[in-house]
């Protein structure tokens, strides 16, 4: 077994476990409507849901990348090279939508937010400029936390009274 075979084992079962919370979540929005959810929860929904389906892509296509091509460096290098790019792509999208539905952006969960693209920015730099795998992996783990960090602030929003802001 290659030496990232246990990690890639651990991301199979993370991807089976979102698809079955997914599946829960399509089922509990199809039987309610919008479930009565605010915008700003439908929005935190898809963006879980989005980041589970790119993380997960992320996550598997190392593995099959290095034993095409014959190299684990290579393909960490380029991987990582491509997940700067759709974190600057999907931070754009993201944005815009936020903005076209008139959600509003808080300033503690901007900076949260932040902070997290700064870790998954450096972590990703590191992949292209060492090509380890080790950066690779801590590259995954910080997209990880992206939906996970989504899924607080909606949890959270379902205690609070509706007029609460988005902070």
């Amino acid at each position: 077994m290659i030496p990232e075979g246990p990690f890639l084992l651990f991301a199979v079962g993370a991807a089976n476990l979102s698809l079955a919370g997914l599946a829960g979540l399509v089922a509990t929005l199809r039987r309610g409507g919008d479930g009565g959810f605010e915008a700003l929860d439908r929005f935190r929904l898809r963006e879980i849901v989005e980041f589970a389906f790119a993380n997960a892509l992320i996550a598997l296509v190392l593995v099959p990348t290095a034993t095409t091509v014959g190299s684990m460096e290579w393909s960490v290098r380029v991987l990582s090279a491509a997940v700067i790019v759709y974190q600057v792509l999907v931070v754009t999208v993201l944005v815009r939508r936020q903005l076209a539905r008139g959600i509003p952006i808080g300033m503690r969960w901007a900076s949260i937010v932040t902070f997290v693209n700064v870790i998954i920015f450096v972590a990703a730099l590191a992949g292209v400029l060492r090509g380890a795998t080790s950066a690779y992996e801590w590259l995954l783990l910080a997209l990880l936390a992206r939906p996970m960090l989504a899924f607080l602030a909606v949890l959270v929003s379902f205690e609070r009274p509706a007029t609460v802001s988005a902070d």
